[in-house]
């Protein structure tokens, strides 16, 4: 009895340690709170939907994509936010960037203007992110990568707002790279 609950223990040990290997593998970024950034650089959930209802906007909360949800936010400023994802090259597939950013729904009465979000990686425009009244995006933003357009294992993010975009309307929640695309239960 006692080798059986020992064996079972060693599985679920090896098991376990396996599965937080195969994580730590995924490169993400996490926006905690960083020194040396100003107050308004980073959000947090609640504070972002007090703006949002002064704004008449309903806040769509962090996504919970790979444990990744934290409720912490790195805000663009208008002038663009640059971070660096590192990607060993593997395989010569294509690997998913994926950027889960803030998402407003405007409530009804609001004056919701339209906006956009450029997305560039290593200096290349990849997508621009829309949104307005009628219409928005489906987070998280998923952008393929060809193991070319990253040689070194670096992925530079470059997202820009838009010129009519003032303030930090964007932000991002979490970006992490996968070999395979998201499913939708993740």
């Amino acid at each position: 009895m006692k080798l059986r609950i020992l064996l079972l223990t060693a599985i679920f040990l090896s098991s376990f340690v396996s599965m937080s290997a195969s994580d730590s593998k995924i490169p993400k970024q996490e926006f905690g709170l960083e020194e040396g950034l100003l107050p308004e650089d980073i959000s947090t959930f609640p504070e972002l939907k007090t703006w949002a209802i002064y704004q008449s906007y309903e806040l769509e909360p962090d996504n919970a994509h790979l444990g990744l949800q934290d409720y912490i936010c790195r805000m663009v400023p208008e002038t663009g936010l640059q971070f660096l994802l590192e990607k060993p090259i593997v395989s010569k597939s294509t690997v998913y960037l994926y950027l889960d950013l803030t998402r407003y729904r405007p409530l009804k009465g609001s004056k919701f203007k339209p906006r956009k979000l450029n997305i560039l990686v290593n200096g290349r425009p990849k997508l621009s992110v829309y949104t307005d009244k009628n219409q928005s995006f489906t987070n998280p933003v998923e952008i393929p990568l060809e193991p070319s357009e990253y040689p070194d294992g670096k992925i530079y993010v470059d997202l820009v707002p838009s010129n009519n975009s003032l303030g930090r309307f964007w932000g991002v929640w979490d970006a992490f790279v996968l070999e395979n695309r998201l499913d939708a239960k993740d």
